[in-house]
């Protein structure tokens, strides 16, 4: 996929220059950003030396730097930290002061499996740290069935996925497993149980900047995949609980860890993150939060 740049020259300036990178889609070797097409392209930059900085998921970098012996030897987690974040499930809002009823339904099965098939999933892929404790609260007014009788005709939920690991692993187009894959199939196996439908679960792969997109196209039912909630995405989408915490890090070559390690020296680097992610929304914008401390959950 072809990589959009964005130069940043100032704090208060990213949103323009942004725009105006976007545009010239090549690559700088001044301080600035860089759209990446998936979360793990930051660490080939970074072992590249394209970039000094790579703005990702926590859950995500910290997974992948476990695994990965090769790249922990070069690569770690900055002592630059942002606030906490939360992961949720979207689905297409519901008509004008309804719920949508699949919504609920999704919500009810993963506190129905609080504390079997959701901490055992966590736990097989390390992140039992960043669960929560998941309570039901049921939602007023109407239900809206659209999006659950469409499900239900076609005999299938199209659920839109990328390769983001531990969230989903596979290769190509595929997904063979991953936290929100093995969470995906569990929580449509017990509303199949609860309703008496057999209702299968189909992973899509999509362009993450793109996912918007597919969603009102109806390529897709459903975004399951490491998806932080923000109030736009709120105001867009009808959005389950949180059902993950997460936060945004900065990763770094071993050697730069000293050189970034707050706020005003990651002004001053170039800067890589997924084109659509939360990581990207962060150098965008002016609202970052980021406290020096370690990396806890």
């Amino acid at each position: 996929m072809k990589k959009k740049i964005t130069v940043i020259v100032s704090i208060i300036s990213i949103v323009f220059v942004m725009a105006f990178a976007l545009a010239a889609c090549n690559k700088e070797t001044k301080p600035g950003s860089t759209a990446l097409s998936a979360q793990a392209d930051v660490f080939k930059e970074l072992n590249a030396k394209t970039a000094d900085v790579g703005i990702m998921d926590y859950t995500m970098a910290n997974y992948l730097l476990s695994v990965d012996s090769a790249m922990a030897k070069n690569l770690t987690i900055a002592d630059v930290e942002f606030e906490k974040e939360y992961y949720g499930i979207a689905f297409r809002k519901a008509a004008d002061g309804k719920y949508n009823a699949l919504t609920d339904l999704v919500n009810k099965a993963l506190v129905d499996l609080k504390d079997t098939k959701y901490k055992e999933i966590a736990k097989n892929y390390g992140i039992d740290g960043a669960t929560l404790d998941l309570t039901y609260t049921q939602p007023t007014g109407e239900a809206d069935n659209t999006e659950l009788d469409h499900i239900k005709k076609n005999g299938k939920i199209v659920i839109g996925f990328t390769l983001n690991a531990p969230m989903a692993l596979g290769e190509g187009d595929k997904t063979t497993g991953g936290f929100d894959t093995d969470l995906a199939k569990a929580v449509f196996a017990k509303i199949n149980s609860d309703l008496g439908t057999n209702i299968a679960v189909e992973f899509k792969l999509i362009d993450w900047g793109k996912k918007e997109s597919e969603m009102e196209a109806r390529t897709i039912d459903c975004v399951w995949n490491g998806l932080t909630v923000t109030p736009a995405r709120a105001a867009q989408w009808s959005i389950t609980m949180n059902y993950l915490e997460n936060k945004q890090c900065a990763v770094v070559r071993k050697a730069d860890k000293d050189k970034y390690n707050s706020y005003d020296a990651l002004k001053k680097a170039r800067i890589v993150a997924e084109d659509g992610s939360a990581g990207e929304d962060r150098k965008r914008n002016s609202r970052h939060k980021i406290i020096k401390q370690k990396n806890t959950f």
